[in-house]
This record gives C-alpha cells, structure tokens and sequence, in this order.
C-alpha cells in the first residue's frame, strides 16, 4: 500500500477508557454470569437469580458493588 508523503500528520489511535472496559462484552457476560450465581445462592429461586442476572447484565457497575455488599452467594436471613 502506496502512503504518499504530505502534510498529512499521523493519526494517533483511540484511547480506551475505564468506562470502555467496564462496557465491555466480557465485562458484561461475567457479571451475568456471577450475578446469576448469587442470585441463587442467596435465595434459593431460580426467578431471582434470573433477575440478578438481567441486573448484571444490564448495570453491572451498580449490580456488582451490591452484591458484595450484601455479602456474595451468603444465604439472605430472614427476618
């Protein structure tokens, strides 16, 4: 491939940023994944653990903090 020699000035690649990688597809899937986990594990319920699931796919920066704040795949006491 023929570059011709100009003014034209090298053109720097794009910068990933956090908010790239916590975006990322993998990112999202391993949060589904881990958020499904705990979801049932904490209660017992399949329809919960889909719904954490979702929850992780769908907002995984909010999910995550809050599962470990509520003590990751710890069975939830009852009141």
């Amino acid at each position: 491939m023929y570059l011709p020699m100009g003014d034209a000035a090298p053109v720097a690649p794009p910068r990933s940023s956090i908010h790239d990688i916590v975006a990322s597809e993998g990112v999202s899937t391993a949060a589904t994944i881990a958020l499904t986990y705990h979801g049932y594990k904490r209660t017992g319920s399949l329809v919960w653990a889909l719904i954490y699931g979702m929850a992780g796919r769908w907002f995984p920066v909010v999910a995550v903090p809050v599962s470990l704040a509520q003590g990751f795949g710890e069975r939830k006491p009852c009141p």
